[in-house]
């Protein structure tokens, strides 16, 4: 399930290569010379690198330097083969690279396209949720979630389909983790060759998921009977407001509560978390099998319990 690395071949722990064998297999290369620094650069493959000073730097998708697309995603075994065709292609050996950045993703397979499913996909704690046309996005400053058509993508993008995922339905769910690897996998160091392991990969494997648990689902079902659950002023509040709210009306309410916040409409700051409390809380259901979003708990789950 990797995907997207950013690979730091630091001189200080490693030999210093000729910038002659490392650029040997890549294309593009160029020349730059700056006032206090140079650098040289091209492409290995999708790969991009950049030879300074002080190191060498690879960025780019493993899977798709793998596999020739990123559709797929890498196994540790494959991880593993293709740490040692870099390092045959670079002339390093790259496994001892630190890493600042790892993708961990995979596809979903789903009935619908996958912009059916993105109004249902609510609020993470500690997390900024932004909508695009065609994704979704949970921020912090050092990992992102992502949801996308991963077929659209490769259509404006330019990429290739491959055969065996052309016209299917794939939801693609990332994780990234772009900052603080160290404290995220409590290492001293964070290096290449450690994809390899099972502890690394549970690692990730366990955050993709806990991350999707933790999504406030919304419940994609209209209200029935709903006179007989009501008992108190406070059941038909609740009542009523999940009835008439539809499934992106919460982040109109969230977003009206930001409003409020930033016009500094309170005495009190913690009224604002107590209204988004309050009505996150109106909106989370119980999803049952016949609800949209159980297909994607479904395989997110099978996907979790295959590894």
């Amino acid at each position: 399930m990797y995907d997207t690395t950013h690979m730091f071949y630091s001189f200080i722990d490693n030999s210093v290569p000729s910038s002659q064998d490392v650029f040997k297999n890549c294309k593009n290369i160029s020349h730059t010379e700056k006032e206090n620094s140079s650098y040289m650069q091209g492409n290995l493959k999708n790969m991009r690198v950049t030879f300074n000073e002080g190191s060498i730097s690879i960025k780019g998708s493993l899977s798709k330097y793998y596999f020739g697309n990123n559709f797929k995603t890498l196994s540790k075994k494959e991880t593993k083969e293709v740490i040692e065709m870099l390092s045959n292609d670079l002339n390093i050996n790259i496994s001892n690279s630190s890493i600042s950045r790892i993708d961990f993703s995979t596809n979903l397979n789903t009935k619908y396209k996958p912009t059916i499913y993105y109004p249902f996909l609510g609020s993470l704690t500690r997390f900024k949720r932004l909508i695009q046309p065609d994704s979704i996005y949970y921020k912090q400053s050092s990992k992102r979630l992502l949801f996308y058509d991963k077929s659209k993508w490769a259509k404006d993008t330019r990429n290739n389909i491959p055969n065996e995922f052309i016209g299917k339905h794939l939801l693609r769910y990332e994780l990234v983790i772009n900052k603080n690897l160290k404290r995220f996998f409590n290492k001293d160091k964070v290096l290449l060759k450690h994809l390899t392991k099972d502890s690394i990969f549970r690692t990730l494997l366990n955050a993709w998921k806990e991350y999707y648990n933790k999504i406030e689902k919304q419940n994609t079902k209209q209200i029935k009977n709903m006179s007989s659950n009501i008992h108190t002023p406070e059941d038909f509040h609740r009542a009523l407001f999940q009835t008439l709210i539809k499934p992106e009306g919460f982040e109109k309410v969230d977003r009206m509560i930001e409003e409020l916040k930033a016009k500094n409409t309170f005495s009190h700051k913690e009224y604002y978390s107590r209204m988004k409390r309050k009505y996150r809380k109106m909106t989370k259901t119980h999803i049952d099998s016949d609800d949209i979003i159980s297909e994607i708990n479904k395989k997110v789950n099978e996907i979790y319990l295959s590894y």
